[in-house]
């Protein structure tokens, strides 16, 4: 369409899976984590940013009664049969979008797949703390998706079955474009979550006991709104012709470093790049109920004997290059003295935050010292300022990322087809001490529509 048609109305909808079983339960662990909903095609725009998964969430402990992670409603628990205190929880920044492992976005008509996000909880445990405060976390964000930002409250939270209503942080649905759901569009959307495994969405002390934790999910539905065009808009959308439209789309790549001084090379083969950022995790600590698998460290080491991650990797330098050449920074990031000092490594902060979202758009983020516990030189100040000094209870954790702003100034993007990206990350990593590394990829996709079909150019 040449020009976006005058809107007339906007209609709220609510659609059930298409593949809900029998019993409304969906569960890793009974071997049907997959969860479909079809959105037919319509001569209307979906709301992308109004998009919702609700539902409701259980967490069992092995035996099969309901976790309970305190004491307040322990003489009612012990009354029901349930368990009074167990130690299994979700990771408190993240939540209940944690849930899901994979999210794929096609058409509905002729099942093109329009964007696929691997490791999409990965990509919360960046964006969410990145994007949102305290504040946030303790309010509205902890009411709908269960992430309140603190350890114990969220694990509160979860003593019982709880409802939730997640947005999806797809590419796709926060573009900021309504999307055209008629035979001049996407001609409708097929929208497929993958649940994530028992042990990797819950961890704590209690959590592998006997056969380990596991979760439900029931009562789904998607909600969202629709746009509905004038009668000229609806025949632009129903009858087939020539045009395009453009979004916004993730893309996962998955990698291991190592070394003291890794250079990583990847083949993004896109055409419009415009963000690029990393996450890290230690290699043992996904799937494994004894970790947050979830968290957002710093680069990790091992003990001597390397059976297990007990410190923390200095960092040195990063830098960023496309075929061979300096990539957005024409200069490394050095940040070897706050990283040895215990300070926050400003200058890579800071470029990943850019990478998520323009730094100077940036109002809300968790990204600070006194919440993050860089310890360090950082604790020493706090504490001697008079306040309440850090403990175990307060005592935050690491929101570290590593990224680029490719293009956040004309939004053109960069073309990385035939042209390799490449990270070069130096630092106190031995050898022994391999940790995952998690690349997102935000790039500009078009959907081309003719009368034949539809056909995406990356």
């Amino acid at each position: 369409m040449s020009a976006p048609p005058t809107i007339v109305n906007v209609e709220k909808f609510e659609i059930l899976p298409s593949n809900q079983p029998a019993n409304n339960i969906y569960s890793f662990r009974q071997g049907n984590p997959i969860i479909t909903f079809n959105i037919g095609s319509t001569n209307k725009m979906l709301k992308a940013s109004t998009v919702r998964v609700n539902g409701r969430l259980t967490i069992f402990s092995s035996d099969g009664k309901l976790a309970g992670n305190n004491n307040i409603n322990q003489s009612r628990q012990n009354q029901v049969g349930n368990r009074t205190t167990t130690n299994i929880r979700l990771n408190p920044r993240v939540g209940v979008n944690s849930l899901f492992q994979n999210i794929s976005l096609a058409s509905n008509d002729t099942n093109q797949t329009l964007e696929s996000v691997r490791q999409y909880g990965r990509l919360c445990s960046t964006v969410l703390p990145s994007t949102h405060s305290t504040e946030d976390f303790m309010s509205n964000q902890g009411v709908v998706e269960l992430n309140t930002g603190l350890e114990n409250v969220s694990a509160d939270m979860v003593n019982n079955t709880v409802n939730f209503s997640c947005r999806l942080l797809a590419g796709m649905l926060n573009g900021g474009n309504a999307i055209p759901m008629g035979v001049n569009g996407v001609r409708g959307l097929t929208l497929q979550l993958e649940l994530v495994s028992d042990q990797q969405l819950l961890f704590g002390a209690d959590a592998a006991a006997a056969g380990g934790a596991y979760y439900e999910v029931s009562d789904l539905s998607l909600t969202g709104d629709m746009l509905v065009p004038d009668a000229e808009g609806q025949q632009k959308l129903a009858v087939a012709g020539n045009g395009a439209f453009q979004y916004n789309s993730y893309n996962n790549l998955y990698s291991v470093i190592d070394s003291g001084d890794a250079t990583q090379t990847y083949n993004l083969a896109q055409s419009a790049v415009l963000d690029i950022f990393h996450n890290f995790l230690p290699v043992s600590h996904a799937n494994n109920y004894a970790q947050d698998g979830f968290a957002t460290p710093m680069l990790q080491t091992t003990n001597a004997a390397g059976t297990a991650y007990t410190g923390t990797a200095n960092l040195n330098k990063v830098s960023f290059s496309r075929g061979g050449m300096k990539l957005a920074l024409d200069y490394d990031l050095d940040v070897q003295k706050q990283s040895q000092e215990g300070r926050p490594e400003t200058s890579v902060m800071v470029n990943a935050l850019n990478a998520l979202r323009p730094f100077y758009k940036i109002t809300k983020l968790s990204n600070q010292p006194l919440l993050l516990n860089f310890g360090g030189q950082d604790e020493v100040i706090y504490n001697q300022s008079g306040l309440q000094p850090f403990s175990a209870v307060d005592a935050g954790k690491r929101n570290f990322a590593v990224g680029v702003a490719i293009d956040n100034v004309s939004q053109v993007g960069v073309d990385f087809r035939g042209q390799s990206y490449a990270t070069r990350i130096q630092s106190t990593l031995d050898g022994k001490s391999p940790n995952s590394v998690y690349t997102y990829v935000l790039s500009k996709n078009t959907l081309v529509y003719t009368p034949q079909g539809i056909m995406v150019q990356a």
